[in-house]
């Protein structure tokens, strides 16, 4: 397996993520807009050219004099690839990039049931806020399907 940040230079790898995880087609023109974008920061986990596992981060700008913030989006791992510390890995390139960086702090949302996730959180050293805990959404182009 092999862990690859998303580029320019290997834009199939996005495709790939978005094929197997988001089931769905992008041409290269969309892919490469996404990852030209500057707030846009992707690791991917690859075998044999699929993506089995990727964590989307977005680069948050703060107003104030402080450095930015990181917010770890989507972390997925193809469910045959659990329990292989394919997520571990990559929250770690997020946590190294962010470091590299100097940003302020990285954060991510998860759901309560989650204990998994919850666990690995934890054991990289995640701090489990005790009063940020609800989440709100505006859908404004329709509500997601199941």
């Amino acid at each position: 397996m092999e862990y690859i940040e998303i580029h320019e230079q290997n834009v199939e790898c996005l495709q790939s993520i978005v094929e197997v995880f988001r089931h769905q087609q992008i041409d290269e023109e969309k892919a490469l807009a996404f990852i030209q974008h500057p707030a846009t920061i992707t690791y991917v986990c690859m075998d044999q050219g699929k993506a089995v596992g990727y964590c989307l981060a977005y680069r948050l700008p703060r107003m104030d004099n402080g450095s930015d913030i990181l917010q770890i989006y989507h972390l997925f791992v193809l469910e045959e690839y659990r329990r292989q510390g394919i997520a571990r890995k990559l929250v770690t390139h997020m946590l190294e990039y962010a470091k590299q960086e100097q940003l302020h702090y990285v954060f991510l949302l998860t759901g309560t049931s989650f204990a998994p996730a919850r666990k690995l959180y934890e054991s990289l050293g995640g701090y489990n806020h005790p009063e940020f805990k609800e989440t709100y959404y505006w859908y404004i182009t329709g509500q997601p399907q199941p």
